[in-house]
């Protein structure tokens, strides 16, 4: 039907490997843990330059792992919701951070 979003399916297996392979995208979902992060935070958690965690962040957006909200100039991230096995896998290679709040810098 022409004008109905259907939902995105679950990444595949292969998609979600080919997101966890890299050491500095394991950091930024280890970061993201449950809450939804400002890429300037990001930045400063895995101590690389913008373009750098962008590069990572669009790739973990095409391998379904992760989510983004715009915010006027800002792009919050947040891990997406996966399939509950999914989900295990990239919780057991990207422990996610303890949950405590921490400050934003934009």
């Amino acid at each position: 039907m022409p004008g109905v979003k259907r939902a995105p399916s679950p990444p595949s297996v292969e998609q979600v490997c080919r997101g966890l392979s890299d050491p500095t995208r394991l950091r930024l979902l280890a970061r993201l843990g449950r809450d939804e992060v400002c890429v300037c935070d990001l930045q400063s958690h895995v101590r690389r330059d913008q373009p750098t965690v962008s590069r990572h962040l669009a790739m973990l957006r095409r391998c379904g792992l992760v989510t983004c909200r715009k915010e006027g100039r800002w792009c919050h991230y947040r891990r997406a919701a996966l399939p509950a096995v999914l989900r295990r896998i990239v919780d057991l290679a990207a422990p996610p951070a303890d949950g405590r709040k921490r400050d934003s810098c934009c």
